[in-house]
């Protein structure tokens, strides 16, 4: 069974490409907390790009915003 399962692709963007590209995103914490990441998944690939804690801070405000 295991080889009919798809492996994801990671790809690492620019934050601003990634802000263009995605309006849907998650905001975690993968390392220290001081970095942040933002991941998108389309077409099983995972997006990703790293920002500082306090942007991420200003994304989420923004996400909150909108919803």
């Amino acid at each position: 069974m295991d080889q009919f399962k798809l492996k994801m692709r990671e790809v690492r963007i620019d934050t601003e490409e990634f802000e263009e590209r995605f309006a849907e995103y998650d905001i975690i914490s993968e390392f220290t907390g001081i970095i942040l990441t933002l991941v998108a998944i389309e077409e099983n690939v995972r997006y990703t790009s790293f920002v500082t804690k306090s942007y991420a801070d200003v994304l989420q405000k923004q996400k909150e915003a909108i919803a």
